[in-house]
């Protein structure tokens, strides 16, 4: 189900888990009382990156109303180049809900870095039109989920011409009794050889009772290509912890770094250093208090 057919005030239009597309995230659950108007934000934009032009943007959200509805649409010219870098800070009890589409184009270039704290709904979807012909799509995440959190990341790209590049990473943190949820399909259409798609989700769960469904996936209808995936869901490094243990550290503390030196790569990847320094800074705060008593 897109977006478009979502009316967030009208029940009998929320996807359910019979839903295969959402059927980690059961929105009809999240929102069973159908909010007012004044505790809904909505937002609709179509957004156009020019030929050969570069924008580096910056989204932050800390849950203005008890209900988010974005639907966003990006147009990147041939050549162009389009960063797009959010941070989804919530309060525990919000409902969010984002999509984005994007159309590239020739020699195109289009980065997004998702970092999230999840909320009592939170899902972020992006599907992407893929031009091939030299463009290139990167899409990296990292969420760090605790108490009852539930964030769904959802990504679809699609490669129906030659020569396109695609590389994802996704790593996440989950406790108590949080869900995380990935959601990646690289579809490779007939025709689009020489395309180069890759795709890697990895996942800690730090104690029972949190839960991460992954679903990555590759579909690939052209020869000539070059395309992998790879999912791990597994637990904190005890050897790690240990030896940071033995070196002083109390085991708060600890923990506190591993989870930090997990998820940093996917900060540091991020080219432009102001923005970089706020997410280090962001993810540094949430590691912290992340393992808090």
């Amino acid at each position: 189900m897109s977006l478009t057919a979502l009316d967030i005030f009208d029940p009998s239009s929320y996807p359910t888990r019979r839903d295969e597309e959402w059927k980690y995230s059961d929105l009809s659950r999240a929102l069973r009382v159908v909010p007012q108007a004044d505790d809904v934000h909505r937002l609709s934009d179509r957004i156009v990156i020019a030929a050969g032009e570069t924008v580096v943007r910056f989204e932050t959200s800390t849950g203005e109303a008890a209900v988010t509805h974005e639907d966003l649409h990006f147009a990147v010219g041939e050549g162009a180049r389009l960063t797009r870098v959010v941070i989804l800070d919530e309060p525990e009890d919000a409902v969010s809900i984002r999509r984005s589409t994007v159309e590239t184009a020739p020699g195109s270039v289009f980065k997004q870095y998702v970092f999230s704290t999840g909320a009592r709904f939170q899902r972020f979807e992006t599907h992407v039109t893929h031009a091939g012909h030299g463009a290139e799509v990167e899409m990296n995440g990292a969420y760090l989920l605790k108490d009852k959190r539930h964030f769904d990341l959802t990504t679809r790209v699609n490669h129906a011409e030659i020569n396109g590049i695609t590389n994802q990473m996704i790593k996440g943190l989950v406790k108590d009794q949080a869900t995380g949820v990935f959601q990646g399909r690289i579809y490779v259409e007939r025709g689009a050889d020489g395309t180069d798609a890759r795709m890697r989700h990895q996942a800690l769960i730090l104690n029972d009772g949190a839960h991460v469904r992954a679903k990555p996936e590759l579909e690939i209808y052209a020869d000539d290509v070059q395309c992998a995936h790879g999912n791990t869901i597994g637990a904190l490094d005890e050897s790690a912890l240990f030896f940071c243990q033995t070196r002083g550290m109390d085991e708060p503390t600890a923990r506190a770094l591993l989870t930090h030196a997990f998820v940093m790569p996917v900060a540091e990847a991020i080219e432009d250093e102001a923005l970089r320094a706020k997410v280090l800074e962001f993810l540094e705060r949430e590691a912290e208090t992340y393992h808090a008593l």
